[in-house]
């Protein structure tokens, strides 16, 4: 856990000072005072600003997990990937704390969207409050997924433009066939779900299925990094 701190204590500190530091803070506070804005009773105003700030969360959210996806790339790159696999740790320790990394951010810009807007009363409360949550959950698991793909794409393809290619076509093509076995398997099981409020319906079955998917994903992509990349 001690290297796990420490690349996370890297990863907010030196790796993301100056400028990209700024602009989140910036970002932030714009956030802020977008989903306050929320608070308003004019008629249609407080609706109009809400829906501009539902676009403004998405929009923060997905850039976020663009940006991380292109941080990551760079950190186990030969060049910056070495600076950091020079120290005593693992591969599993490196992965652990770039997932954590990225759920701490995400989870720091819904739970502010949350909490404000829980005490708005405004009519499209719930709606800015399940995109921010379905948003920062959908890029999570999206990040596991392509990060994955990225380490083991990586270990074999060593140019950036042509890596990145395969993990858009080649892990698209895994991630559908990887969907259709999910769906022939929960069509043998009778539908089984939870409810989690008044939007949100989860099936069971096939959660357990895309969750032994990711396991099975995140150790492939362990392995790739601890064998195969020669950064290490």
């Amino acid at each position: 856990m001690k290297n796990i701190f420490n690349i996370l204590k890297y990863n907010f500190g030196k790796y993301n000072s100056g400028i990209n530091k700024i602009l989140y803070i910036m970002a932030l506070v714009i956030l802020i005072f977008s989903t306050c804005g929320t608070f308003i009773r004019i008629p249609f105003v407080a609706e109009f600003i809400s829906v501009i700030n539902i676009a403004f969360v998405s929009l923060f959210l997905v850039v976020n997990f663009i940006v991380s996806l292109i941080k990551f790339s760079s950190q186990i790159s030969k060049d910056k990937g070495k600076l950091i696999f020079t120290l005593p740790i693992k591969s599993w320790e490196f992965i652990i704390a770039k997932y954590m990394e990225f759920i701490i951010l995400q989870g720091i810009i819904a739970l502010i969207v949350y909490v404000i807007t829980s005490f708005t009363g405004n009519s499209m409360a719930d709606a800015v409050k399940v995109t921010a949550l379905a948003t920062a959950y959908g890029t999570t698991i999206a990040y596991i997924i392509i990060t994955s793909f990225i380490v083991i794409f990586s270990s074999y393809i060593k140019n950036l433009g042509l890596c990145i290619l395969t993990v858009i076509i080649g892990g698209g093509i895994i991630q559908g066939f990887v969907s259709k076995i999910n769906w022939l398997i929960t069509k043998l099981f009778p539908y089984v779900y939870i409810e989690i409020g008044s939007f949100i319906e989860i099936d069971i079955i096939s959660s357990l299925l895309w969750i032994l998917w990711m396991v099975i994903l995140v150790i492939t992509s362990i392995n790739h990094l601890d064998k195969k990349l020669d950064i290490i």
